[in-house]
């Protein structure tokens, strides 16, 4: 009865350490799909590039893009991209390809795209408008580049 007692033991350990490997592997996954512990709104759902998921903070970065595109469309980018005229014409354009619709990955590895993100999530959520937004954006950037070309905010 002991070595039965054993090897039934043995085996729900086995079956537990599996268990416990499996829940460590899926749980990045498992967070990047929640969002993070992000609002939960629609962006903490959508299932993005692998380029996407390279970083937190680029993940982060592209929720608050999808959350905030109309915005993004409003806001000129400091990053340089502008250099890019035709394929950089706002900072929508950093995450999304302006000719296809679908994630543009210059955005995932650019500090500046996803700190002008953040702080236009941020912003939004403080009750601010697309223009002020648009004004703190150029103050907060203005030293770090010639941004794209982006038609100011009609008021």
């Amino acid at each position: 009865m002991r070595f039965k007692e054993m090897t039934c033991t043995g085996t729900i350990l086995k079956r537990a350490a599996a268990l416990s490997i499996l829940a460590i592997l899926l749980l990045p996954l498992g967070l990047a799909i929640a969002g993070c512990g992000d609002s939960g709104g629609p962006e903490s759902y959508v299932q993005f590039p692998d380029f996407v998921y390279r970083s937190e903070d680029a993940l982060k970065g592209y929720q608050m893009a999808v959350a905030n595109r109309d915005i993004l469309h409003n806001v000129p980018c400091y990053c340089g991209c502008g250099r890019d005229a035709e394929k950089y014409q706002d900072l929508e354009d950093c995450f999304f390809n302006r000719n296809t619709g679908d994630y543009d990955e210059h955005a995932a590895g650019c500090a500046t795209c996803l700190d002008e993100a953040k702080d236009i999530s941020q912003w939004q959520k403080d009750g601010k408008s697309v223009k002020e937004i648009r004004d703190q954006i150029d103050s907060k950037y203005g030293e770090r580049g010639e941004p794209t070309h982006t038609p100011p905010v009609a008021v």
